[in-house]
């Protein structure tokens, strides 16, 4: 079995060659919900190892964060120093880790998770006698290695704390926690009443998933852009706009961005 390097290589090299997603109106992205169902998923050749059923489609790649569906057979690999950060949600199939140093980990359908850049260890994918997929986001760009992790480990977010029964709003009837900040993905669990807000210039990029109620979105040309309680969709760096959200009596979201670092304060 070859280094996971091959399936990095893969996914890096076809992302090279999708723009990033600009236009004179900027606009959030619904995320493409039939690649996210599994549908119309490109076979892709490993050169090493041509009989293995490896499938991807790049869903988004720009200036901060690049989106895919990824999909294999069962697969085991061995890791050395992984070389990026991962956030992952399982639609299909498990992933069962097994770090050098460390507790095993297991990670079923349904299931949020953070990969960690540095990891070390074995990766198994486990899909019976079909094939397991998942969407995968990282950065587009490597973090300067100072800011790696010693000994980094997955991080499976709570199904608990997602489903907000910790959750206590501010004053201002809005809520934010960090779950997960790596050398270059932060990943932020966010609420809020419900309430409408104007946006100006977004400065960093982020896929947001809609976890409870809907959140509709104004572009500067008065565009409606409405997502609802399962949605990924992503929200482009220099976005303005305005944002309304609604539920019952909540809206509740999760983001993954690009994590921005002081210098000299890390």
């Amino acid at each position: 079995m070859k280094n996971l390097s091959l399936f990095i290589a893969c996914i890096l090299l076809s992302a090279s060659t999708i723009n990033a997603q600009e236009t004179k109106i900027i606009q959030p992205i619904l995320v493409d919900k039939s690649a996210l169902s599994g549908i119309d998923l490109k076979k892709i050749d490993l050169k090493d190892e041509p009989e293995k059923d490896f499938y991807q489609k790049n869903l988004y790649w720009g200036k901060d964060i690049g989106v895919f569906v990824v999909s294999t057979e069962n697969w085991n690999n061995k890791i050395t120093d992984y070389p990026f950060d991962e956030f992952v949600y399982m639609y299909q199939g498990e992933a069962v880790v097994k770090p050098n140093l460390g507790a095993n980990q297991v990670f079923y359908s349904g299931d949020y998770f953070f990969a960690p850049r540095g990891y070390d260890g074995e990766w198994e994918i486990k899909a019976g006698n079909y094939l397991h997929y998942e969407l995968s986001v990282i950065t587009t760009k490597r973090a300067d290695s100072i800011y790696v992790e010693e000994n980094p480990q997955h991080t499976l977010f709570s199904k608990s704390q997602l489903s907000g029964n910790a959750i206590v709003l501010d004053a201002q009837g809005y809520y934010s926690k960090v779950l997960q900040k790596g050398t270059e993905l932060t990943i932020s669990l966010h609420a809020e009443a419900p309430s409408e807000k104007t946006m100006e210039l977004t400065t960093n990029e982020q896929l947001i998933q809609v976890l409870s109620g809907a959140i509709t979105i104004w572009d500067t040309q008065e565009k409606e852009h409405k997502f609802y309680t399962g949605d990924f969709f992503i929200l482009p760096r220099g976005f303005s706009g305005k944002w309304k959200s609604e539920g019952h009596q909540l809206a509740k979201y999760l983001s993954v961005e690009k994590t921005m670092w002081v210098k000299n304060n890390h």
